[in-house]
Parts: structure tokens; sequence; C-alpha cells
């Protein structure tokens, strides 16, 4: 497969503008870690569960099925980039590793991967206490993450971006930036505390996995593309080791023995109506963002599951944000709390809540969204009031990003707040009598509505003025069958199934609540890449960085 064309990029550095919010919004949107498509999201939206128990292990499939047999030290399941830093690793090791891949090339989203404790952190001063973060992490997750698996992330992740960064730091369209988020400091610092981790890749993750896959395959692996695995073989009545996978393409199926281990890398479960009504109600009525419905269905999970794998207990965490958007305009500063109102034209929450959470109201809301409205003060205001997920990250420009909108007409406009509400197609006198209402709040100072800071409280009088649709998406599911730290999946009595791993959104454990906590924004692929590295050095019997470096 042919690579990327060269390029030298040999520090990493820091970014700004438009290029900065491109990549931004790539980072923290993107986290499909396994082999979910990035095809459009407009008929995506998970179908109605069915009743049957999708649970339910299908019959082993017969040796008289099996066209072919290959043998490999190291199966993984998954071309996205855990898979893919999985192959790469192993086949550096000198295994002979079999990808088993359901798209046509590598899949994976996004462009920004957390980390502590790399070269390029320290080069640019970006240090922090990991276990002060990983603490917040958790709390912020309800405590449910496994601190064991966040400290193999803590002391693994580190070096596995500088691996990433030396063998791609000359590649033209994957190599490696930095991006620096810092918390809204208008709050205490726990409210939107954010941790500079963020490693960004230029051609963001599905480069980086696509790079990464052919890398592996020059060091002797052998990756099947269309061959999406279908079940594992576990030894001794499904009692013993996991010694094989089965996958079919169109001469049908293939079983490859593993010698060392199979590692589930296959990512989400987004498209999978029945996982989705179990373990994500809270985002039912959301479409699925990244997905192509024949491919981001849970296969890695329900291969665990069937094999004694214990799925991490309801609700999931996922990624829930407005970036990208889902049926309507891409605009950038979906999270600056500009006033909100809904399609009855009426204010309905405090705007100003950290990106991750700012969802949770639409669901109570007609149609799941909600509208920015603001008036031609925006273009200094803006600058109170943040630029984007974080406020206080690397400023987008948004005043460029909202004027291109207007000319294109993804921006609702009106020179009066009544041809604002026509062009809507809200009521107009409940869009009139809402601001009328917030402009008296910010008059004084004080949101005794819903108690919105009074820096961020900006009035709605001069026009002309605008409006922005934001719906928001599920990017990605983030829960899998548990593990433990290194990587090896537990049973229901957390017991290791020898031979089994599980990485990226396969895995469990890792995240905690309902949502991606924003504390540390590009995790879902930072744990991917670690998940990935880890899994492969564990398998490949080589040692793990263990403690502060």
């Amino acid at each position: 497969m042919q690579k990327q064309p060269l390029c030298t990029r040999r520090s990493f550095i820091g970014l700004g503008g438009v290029a900065a919010a491109t990549l931004a919004a790539g980072s923290l949107a993107g986290c499909a870690s396994g082999s979910s498509s990035s095809s459009s999201s407009k008929d995506s939206s998970a179908p109605a569960a069915e009743t049957t128990d999708y649970k339910a292990a299908p019959a082993p499939i017969a040796d008289s099925e099996i066209k072919e047999t290959v043998e490999a030290d190291i199966v993984v399941i998954g071309g996205g980039i855990s898979g893919a830093v999985a192959a790469a690793t192993a086949a550096e090791a000198g295994k002979k590793v079999v990808v088993l891949q359901k798209a046509e090339t590598a899949l994976s989203h996004g462009s920004g991967a957390a980390a502590w404790n790399s070269k390029a952190q320290n080069e640019v001063g970006a240090k922090f206490d990991p276990w002060e973060a990983v603490i917040e992490w958790t709390r912020q997750g309800e405590n449910r993450a496994d601190l064991d698996l966040l400290k193999t992330w803590i002391y693994n992740s580190g070096p596995t971006m500088d691996w990433a960064t030396e063998l791609t730091n000359d590649v033209e369209g994957v190599g490696p930036v930095m991006m620096i988020y810092m918390p809204d400091m208008e709050y205490p610092d726990h409210f939107n505390m954010c941790y500079p981790a963020v490693h960004m890749w230029t051609g963001q993750m599905q480069a980086l996995a696509q790079w990464l896959l052919d890398y592996s395959e020059e060091n002797g692996a052998e990756v099947r593309y269309s061959t999406p695995a279908v079940q594992l073989v576990r030894d001794d009545n499904n009692t013993g080791r996991v010694s094989a996978a089965i996958a079919k393409n169109s001469d049908g199926y293939i079983k490859v023995t593993a010698a060392d281990g199979v590692i589930l890398a296959a990512g989400d479960y987004g498209n999978n109506p029945d996982m989705r009504a179990e373990y994500l109600p809270h985002a039912e009525g959301l479409k699925s963002a990244y997905t192509q419905p024949d491919i981001n269905t849970g296969d890695g999970q329900l291969m665990g599951m069937w094999v004694g794998g214990f799925m991490q207990l309801a609700p999931h965490c996922s990624n829930i944000h407005y970036d990208p958007p889902i049926d309507v305009p891409d605009i950038g500063g979906s999270g600056i709390p500009w006033l909100f109102v809904n399609k009855k034209g009426k204010r309905f929450c405090n705007e100003d809540m950290q990106y991750g959470q700012l969802y949770a109201q639409d669901m109570n809301q007609p149609d799941y969204m909600h509208f920015q409205v603001f008036d031609d003060n925006f273009r200094t205001d803006w600058e109170d009031m943040g630029s984007g997920m974080m406020k206080k990250e690397p400023p987008v420009d948004i005043v460029a990003s909202i004027e291109a909108g207007v000319e294109k007409g993804d921006v609702y406009t009106g020179d009066t707040l009544e041809a604002l509400a026509e062009s809507m197609g809200v009521p107009a006198d409940a869009l009139t009598a809402t601001v009328e209402r917030y402009n008296q709040l910010c008059d004084e100072g004080y949101d005794d509505d819903y108690g919105k800071q009074a820096g961020r409280l900006k009035p709605v009088r001069k026009g002309p003025f605008y409006a922005i649709a934001r719906r928001a998406g599920v990017l990605c599911t983030l829960n899998g069958v548990i593990t433990n730290g290194q990587c090896q999946v537990l049973d229901a009595d957390r017991e290791v199934i020898e031979g089994l791993y599980a990485v990226g959104n396969c895995q469990g454990n890792f995240f905690g609540g309902l949502e991606h906590q924003m504390v540390m924004p590009g995790m879902s692929l930072g744990r991917a890449m670690t998940t990935g590295r880890v899994a492969a050095l564990v398998a490949s019997g080589q040692e793990l960085a263990k403690g502060r470096l």
C-alpha cells in the first residue's frame, strides 16, 4: 500500500487561529479507535432495537466450514488507531501479526491524543501532575474508572507518543504538532480544568492509522482488509485460553491461530441499536457521527462477551458533542455561552456549562436541539465568552466563521428580532419576550433565572441579529469488556481470560460518567493509542513502564 509523501516536521508547536480551530475540532470530536467509518452520518440514527437476545453466543463455526487456516503469533481485530498501533508494535517485536479489518482501509477519526510526560510536552513546558489530573478525571467520571488502567495510561502514554512521533516526524500529512488547552479561569479551576495533554497529528488519526498499518506490513505483518472477525476460539469448551479468531471474507471463513494472543480493537457499538438501548439510554434520540451502519456494530465487545468477557455495567460513557455537527451547519463556537433558546423560542438553561455536559439540557427540549442567539456585538463580545469547548483554548476566528456562515446561508439572520424568529422558524412573540427578559438580566448583572455568571451575560440589542442551530450527536461509545492494567480481558469473577486483550473503544472501565470528561481532551484517542501499544507489548512478552519517569 502506498505510503504518505515525506516532509519535515521536527518540532511540536502551539497553534492558533483557524488552523488551530480545525485541528482542535478534530481532536475533540474524533474518537473512534477501532474500525468505524467516516462517511456521512445523515442516515446513521440508531434504528429500533430488536427483542432477540443479541448477547447469545452463536453456534461455533465448524471446522468443515473453514476455507483457510493461517498461523500467527498475534491477531489484531480491527484496523483503527488502537489496532494499527498494536499491529505496528507487535511487528516491530518480530511477531507474526495478522490484522483482521472489517473495512477496506484503516478507519479512525479525530486528530488529538492525550498523554503525559512525552518529550513533546516537556519541550514546550506542558507539564502537570498526572495523578492530580487522573483523580480529577475519576471524580468527574463518578469514580467509575479503574485506577490500575489509568495508571497504565499515566506511565505508558508518554512513551507511546514518543514512539509514534519518532516514526512520523518526517511524514507529510501525518506528522505531529502540539496543541495545549488551558483551563477556563473565569470559574474556580475545577469547573473547566483542562490539562495540557493533547498531541495532534496533522493528517488526523485516519492518516496515522493507515500509515501504521502500512508500516506494520513493511515489518512482516499481514493486513487483511474487508475481512471482519466473527468469532473467537476459546479452548477447553470455552473455559481455557483464546487461541484463534475466525473471520469471513468473500471466499468464506478463515481461521487465524494466535500463539501469543488476540487483541480486540474493533471500535465502538454506535450503530448497534440493541447495545445502545441497553448501555447508552441517555443518548436516545441522538444520531451517530463518524459512522457507517455496517461497520461500528460492537463486534469486538460481543465476541469478547461470547467467550466470557465481562461487559462494563451500564450506563456507558460517550463522546456527545456538537462538533462535528449532525444535520446542522458546521460553524465554530458551539461552546460559546450566548443565549440559548429552544424551538419554541424560550430560554431553558444556564448556557455556561462544561462543554461535555451542554447536550444534557437539550435532551429535555423539542428535537433535542437549541439555537445560539446573539447580536452584532459578537465581534467583540466573543472574546469575553471563550471560543470553544474549553473556553480559553487557542482562539478560533469566530468572526470569520460566522461571517462565512452568513454568506452561505447557514446562520439565521434578521434586522429585527421578529425577522430573525421568522428565519429560525420559532414564534416571534416568544423569542422577543425571551430576549427582553434576558436583556433585563444582563442590565442587572445577575441571572436570576438560571445563574449564569455576570461576565458572560451579553445583551441581544444591536441588529442585525443572528442564530445558529446546534444539535449534538454521539461521536462514539467508549466502553467495552473490562480488563486489568495490562489490557487482559477479565471474566465475571475478574479472572484473566488468557490470550485475550481489549483496547480502545472495545475496552471497559477507562471512562466513567455519561460523557467524555473534558479535563483531558483527546483522552479517547490517547487511551486507544496507549492501550494498543500496551496490549501488544504484553502479548509480545515485553516490559511496560510502571513508575515515575
